[in-house]
């Protein structure tokens, strides 16, 4: 007795299971999305905010300078004190990071140090933490 399965039967349940996953996952992604949607608009709500109060306040800053240095003075100086503060920001933000990355090495290229993002470990040298 030869029993051959029939191959609509395996069809159909695989478009059930199929849809259904699809289904169930859009279901998830709409109800997280939905979930992080007021968090998203309050925080860029904050930094709009944010930016304008600096803004005000770094008017304020030059005209106030302005009173003792002519107007053109009192905003450059508060122009190269902004710049100044970025500089020191990125060179935060670059130390802080505590990942090098590796310069003219492709990810998944061999040959670079262990433990750089983008290069694999280096067999038989355990990575610097």
């Amino acid at each position: 007795m030869d029993i051959k399965p029939n191959v609509n039967v395996v069809e159909e349940v695989e478009r059930a299971v199929r849809e259904g996953v699809r289904d169930a996952v859009a279901e998830e992604m709409r109800r997280e999305m939905a979930a992080r949607k007021r968090p998203a608009r309050l925080y860029a709500g904050a930094g709009a905010a944010g930016l304008y109060g600096g803004g005000a306040v770094v008017a304020g800053i030059v005209l106030g300078l302005g009173m003792v240095v002519p107007m053109w003075v009192s905003a450059l100086v508060v122009g190269v004190g902004l710049l100044m503060g970025a500089v020191v920001l990125r060179g935060m933000a670059r130390g802080a990071r505590g990942v090098t990355v590796a310069r003219g090495v492709r990810p998944g290229e061999r040959g670079g140090p262990a433990g750089v993002v983008g290069v694999p470990p280096v067999p038989g040298v355990a990575p610097k933490v």
